[in-house]
């Protein structure tokens, strides 16, 4: 029986670059069947949040 992997996304806080180029990363792992959270702070969390409207993610704290 193979176990379906879970895998934890989070981009920082670093700006929008990196929260664009995962959600093609994001929808490629959900097409494979795995289990994704998501996890992100500030303006990738917004972003990430209204790309994936169904799904919970996950927020932290910034550090400056």
């Amino acid at each position: 029986m193979q176990q379906t992997p879970t895998i934890l996304v989070a981009p920082l806080n670093w700006g929008l670059g990196h929260a664009t180029r995962c959600i093609p990363i994001i929808n490629n792992l959900l097409a494979r069947g795995c289990k994704v959270i998501i996890a992100s702070s500030a303006r990738p969390y917004h972003l990430l949040k209204k790309s994936f409207r169904n799904w919970s993610i996950f927020t932290f704290p910034t550090t400056k």
